[in-house]
Formats: structure tokens, sequence, C-alpha cells
């Protein structure tokens, strides 16, 4: 297929007029990729007439063209040009549009890793060193992690960082080195359905305490611990899921207060996605002596690279790595190379850069479709909550979406089993669609699930 796209100069400027210009070059022709003005397996303009409609140089297009390649965007055809070899057609009319799934889109994350293995691959010191078993990974490893929590602020000079198999071990990790079988954990009455699975696995009770708009319910909380011994409290603070409650910095204080009273742990997860105006420094730099913290790169980069960590109190540090050591040996550190390699890429800040605008689009795009029908939610990150009315039962509507070819979580979802579910409403999440267009199409059927329950007059809880 030959070409009939032509570059927008003035668009090219406004590109150009905050970075370098064949990276400008690159984001227009991905922009036109991605909505479809370049088709799959359409051919490129020619690199010298491209050169002179934008009034740049050869080379400047060359290093364009080879960035989109390493993006996965195009391929170069020896003698034949360069192609467009990222497919956007609409083959997902037919199947599920996943707004249940907490994933975030792919961005351009599978090049880097591409490129960091094609690193990695030629340096035989490094893989000969990744091959061994290593009990918390290698000292360039702990050195580069270290620097890149305190370059975000974190004052953990003195602490090992350890390394997880995900977020999900570090959970289990942290619970099974704190409790005993028996012991009373709590959590917020919604919460991660893994945090649960962990503790029914060491014989652990849990008791859900309710949320409000500032955080957990302190009184209910402080009721609790007046008529028993609470080992652990587990916390989403930064974007609660799923009710995407932040917790004001007073709530904070007030919890911290009543753990030393209490003499209770917190566990503070810190995985869920923020977008950067939202995100706050953790509680742990507080108090790092009550407080465990536990992040992971899945909802930033990739969930399959298994790549969790966490920082505990300086007593506790050596039981929780001896407790990881127990459940797996050695956590495999190729993945954390990979990871280490992709942080230090350029790429990988102008992904963040992509997912941040992308997130920030599809909350629009769910918000307005929302609002046509007088309904509201609550958007934080990839999450969204939408506490339904009383006439909508949120099984109803759950159902409702799944026969229109949509996935989305009825808030019961993230109860504790043994509890009953006192909230009514749907949990979506925005990083479900791989693209723009697939997110769209979720988009109008949403909007027709929405058309007909407000058609009908018969639903009742």
């Amino acid at each position: 297929m030959d070409t009939i796209w032509q570059a927008d100069c003035e668009q090219f400027s406004q590109l150009a007029s905050t970075q370098p210009k064949y990276m400008a070059l690159a984001e227009l022709i991905e922009q036109a990729i991605d909505n479809k003005q370049l088709a799959f397996e359409q051919r490129l303009p020619a690199q010298r007439a491209l050169a002179d409609a934008l009034q740049i140089t050869h080379g400047t297009v060359t290093r364009a063209y080879e960035l989109l390649e390493q993006r996965g965007y195009v391929q170069a055809k020896l003698g034949a040009g360069t192609y467009v070899t990222k497919n956007n057609s609409l083959h997902h009319q037919m199947q599920i549009s996943d707004l249940a799934s907490s994933v975030q889109p792919l961005m351009g994350q599978e090049s880097i890793i591409a490129r960091a293995m094609q690193s990695l691959a030629h340096s035989h010191t490094d893989l000969s060193e990744l091959l061994t078993y290593k009990l918390n990974g290698l000292p360039r490893h702990q050195s580069f992690f270290r620097d890149w929590l305190i370059q975000r602020g974190f004052a953990c000079e003195k602490h090992e960082v350890i390394f997880t198999q995900g977020a999900q071990q570090g959970i289990y990790s942290c619970l099974s080195t704190l409790c005993d079988p028996g012991d009373v954990v709590l959590h917020e009455a919604l919460t991660y359905p893994g945090f649960f699975k962990a503790c029914k696995s060491l014989q652990i009770h849990t008791k859900g305490i309710p949320v409000n708009s500032e955080g957990i319910d302190l009184a209910v909380l402080e009721s609790i611990c007046q008529t028993q011994s609470v080992k652990a409290i587990y916390i989403t603070p930064n974007c609660q899921n799923p009710t995407n409650v932040r917790y004001s910095e007073a709530r904070l204080q007030a919890l911290l207060a009543l753990s030393r009273k209490y003499h209770f742990f917190i566990l503070e997860d810190d995985v869920n996605y923020c977008l950067p105006e939202n995100w706050r420094l953790p509680l742990w730099q507080q108090a790092p002596d009550r407080v465990f913290y536990l992040a992971s790169f899945s909802k930033y980069f990739s969930g399959g690279l298994r790549a969790g960590y966490l920082l505990a109190p300086l007593l506790w540090q050596q039981q929780v790595i001896n407790t990881v050591h127990a459940q797996c040996w050695s956590v495999s550190m190729t993945n954390f190379e990979l990871l280490m390699r992709a942080l230090q890429s350029k790429e990988y800040q102008y992904v963040q850069t992509k997912l941040e605008d992308e997130i920030r689009y599809r909350q629009a795009a769910l918000n307005s479709v929302l609002a046509q029908f007088s309904f509201s939610a609550e958007f934080q990150g990839l999450n969204v909550c939408w506490q339904l009315p009383a006439n909508l039962n949120m099984h109803y509507v759950a159902a409702q979406f799944k026969s229109h070819q949509v996935e989305v979580r009825a808030l019961d979802v993230f109860s504790s089993p043994s509890e009953a579910c006192e909230d009514n409403g749907i949990r979506f999440t925005l990083g479900g669609p791989a693209t723009r267009e697939a997110f769209n199409f979720a988009m109008s059927r949403v909007e027709v699930v929405l058309q007909e329950l407000l058609m009908q007059s018969d639903v009742v809880i």
C-alpha cells in the first residue's frame, strides 16, 4: 500500500518546540498511526520528501524512523521503504471489552523490554551473575533500586530493598512474618482480594473497617482494639482499591497514633496507579518503625514481570527476607535486571508520559458517558468506582454489561468472604482495552447499557 499521508507542519512545529525534532517527528507519526491516518502495512513517506516538506534534515527523518522501529510501530524493508506494522484494525468488535482487569495498556513497554533483553544478551558477565542464586538481589540491583527510591524522595539509605515476585508475595511475607494462626488483622471493608487469599492460607482472622471520604473509620478501629488484640492493619491510602478514596493527612496521622497506642503494625500497599499529581510519599516515610511499605511495577510498567519490592522496619527486615527465602529460595533477579535497564532507558519516561495522557483521556471519556445519564463516579488512576443509585442492583448491572460483552466488577468481589458487603456499586478499570480505538468501542457499549438501564422501570434490589 502506497502512502497518501502528509505531515501536518504546524503540529510538527508545536511538538518540536518541547523536544528534539526527530522525537517530535516520531510522535507525529505515532499519532497518525494511532488515529488510523496511517494504516497497517501502509508505507511511510520517502525520507527525502518528508524532510523537504518539514524543512528538516534527512538525518532527522532517519533517526525518527529508527526510533519508530524500536518502538514497534514500523519496519524498514530493504529497497522498498518503511511500512506501518502496528495493526489498529477493529478486530475487537467480537471480543469482550475488559473493564474489569486492573492492568495498564501497553504503550511501548514491550519494545523497551525487547531492547533490554538484547542488551543483556550481549553482556555475558552480567548473565553469568544472574544465573546464580542470590538471596535478595545482586549488589548492583540493591544500589540501583535504593538510589531510584531516594530520587523519588524516600529516606531509605539505611534500608535494604526487599525484592519479591510481585506485591502479592510481599503481602504474604509480611503477614507470615508478623502473625501466627488465629491472630487478628484489620483491613478496609472493601479491599484487594489477594489480601484475603493470603490471610486464609495463613489462618489469620480478618475484620473489615468502614471507609469514608477521609479514610478508614478510626472510631470503629479503636473500638475493636479496645476489646481484642490486633496484630496489623492493611491499607491502600494513596488510591484505595476499589473506592478510590485518598486518605487525608490528618487521618493518616491519627491512624499512626493508634498504631503506637495499641501496638499494631501498618501494612501500606502503594501498588495502585496514581497520576503524578496525586501520588505522595508514603506513611512509611514518617514511621519506618511501624509501617511495612509494599509496592510493585505491575500497574506502572508490566504485571507480567512480577517485580515487587517492600521496605520493612529495620528490626523486622531480616525476618521478612528469610520469609521470602523460605517461599522461593531466591527471587528471580533476571526480571529486576531487565527492569533496571528499562528504567535507565530514555524511552521509559516517554512511555510513562504516554500512559498518563492515555489515562487522563480514558477518565474523561468514561466520565462524559456517565454524565450523559446524570451518573457520577470516583476517578483515580486506572480504577473508577461507581456507587449505584438505590434502584439499581450491582449484580443486575454487572449482568447487563456482560450481556453486551463488557466485563466489570461488582463491589462485593472486594469484601471479605466472611462478612456481608454493605456497598452497592461497580468498579471499572480503564487499562484493559489495548488501544484507544478498542477503548472507544468499549465506551460505545457502556453507553448502550446505560441507556437500557434507564429504560427499565422494574429493576429492584
